[in-house]
């Protein structure tokens, strides 16, 4: 793989979470430079959204691959999304600096999220990840304060705070703003940078988080992954606006992700 990028997007959202969002929706909305990471026949791949998405429709057996599951995948020669873990993975061989993602994983009642691989290897790989927060079934304040006793700095984008993901939430203090100049001052190391939702975007209604969580227990009961069913039963009752607000969540974040200069280590 020749290709080098200065940031790159995980696929675990745009294969699995924009259930009622198209394909010519997606494209339409994408920027031209952002590069995104999935596994091919075992192969990692760095291309472009056209690239994916093309792919992506021609395969019906996909897995869901984070940083623990990746190089398993690549030996078994599976096709595979890829989580914030998996696309750090990637991006530290490739000496890639910033992954992009959305809803990260935390810390939570999820079988597969007691402790989600996302919050380790930001501890131990020195890359600076772009999401928005944590996703809303997850103990946010849980999560911030172990990323903080394990060396990982966390920003906001014009805010000091966590306050959830598609829902509001309580604020959890962050160990710093920034403001978009500010982005040039970033020091490579292991760092957070969360660029929320405006709250006006967000979704109102608690009761659809209620029955997204139930949908995501269930699919944990029938040995299914619990963020997709999530998902899908959260776009059901929003019709579509969840998958949309993700969408543009994301693409913000590459935004973000774009205007970070890094600074040398001090």
């Amino acid at each position: 793989m020749q290709i080098s990028a200065s940031f790159v997007v995980e696929t675990a959202l745009l294969g699995q979470g924009l259930v009622s969002v198209s394909n010519s929706q997606i494209k339409k909305l994408w920027p031209d430079d952002a590069l995104v990471t999935w596994l091919q026949k075992g192969r990692i791949i760095l291309g472009s959204i056209v690239e994916f998405l093309h792919y992506k429709d021609q395969i019906e057996s996909w897995r869901r691959l984070d940083g623990l599951t990746l190089y398993k995948g690549m030996k078994e020669g599976v096709d595979g999304f890829l989580t914030a873990s998996a696309a750090i993975a990637v991006a530290r061989d490739l000496r890639c600096p910033i992954v992009v993602s959305a809803g990260i994983g935390g810390i939570g009642d999820i079988i597969e999220e007691r402790l989600c691989y996302d919050l380790p290897v930001l501890a131990k790989t020195e890359i600076t990840l772009v999401a928005t927060s944590p996703k809303d079934m997850l103990d946010i304040p849980g999560t911030i304060g172990w990323l903080h006793k394990n060396g990982v700095k966390t920003f906001g984008v014009g805010t000091e705070y966590c306050d959830g993901y598609v829902f509001a939430d309580q604020k959890t203090q962050l160990m710093q703003a920034l403001s978009h100049d500010e982005l040039g001052l970033i020091v490579r190391g292991h760092n957070l940078i969360l660029n929320p939702i405006p709250h006006e975007k967000r979704l109102q209604n608690s009761d659809y988080l209620r029955e997204a969580i139930k949908a995501g227990k269930l699919a944990e009961q029938n040995g299914d992954h619990y963020h997709p069913a999530a998902n899908r039963r959260l776009d059901e009752l929003s019709q579509g606006r969840s998958s949309i607000i993700q969408l543009d969540s994301l693409i913000a974040n590459i935004a973000v992700a774009r205007n970070i200069k890094m600074c040398p280590n001090l």
